[in-house]
């Protein structure tokens, strides 16, 4: 019996995480639009703080596009040698543009990986 107690009380922590997921996945949708037009503001500006906060807040975002992705890294590779403020997110820019490149597995594919 104790086992059952146990695994509902697991069981539903595991809902509790996934919801939290969710909806963090949903505001990060809801909140795409406005953070990449205050990132473009900063850029107009020239608000170097701006750009490395807003750019920051867009790299993680779950739903950035492609193009998002290329136009934040060559702003921030046209500015990244007058500010090394924004080395930091030159890097993640880099590395989540790694992380869009990288072979996907399919049917067929042996893992997405290149076969000799």
């Amino acid at each position: 019996m104790v086992l059952f107690y146990f695994l509902g009380v697991i069981f539903i922590i595991a809902l509790v995480i996934y919801g939290f997921i969710y909806i963090d996945r949903q505001n990060d949708k809801k909140n795409l639009k406005n953070d990449w037009e205050k990132f473009l503001k900063s850029v107009s500006l020239n608000d170097v703080k701006g750009i490395a906060l807003n750019g920051d807040k867009l790299i993680w975002n779950s739903h950035l596009k492609n193009d998002q992705l290329n136009r934040i890294i060559n702003i921030v590779n046209s500015r990244v040698s007058d500010f090394p403020e924004l080395e930091d997110l030159k890097n993640n820019a880099f590395n989540k543009k790694l992380h869009y490149d990288r072979p996907l597995p399919y049917p067929g594919s042996s893992g997405g990986k290149k076969q000799s």
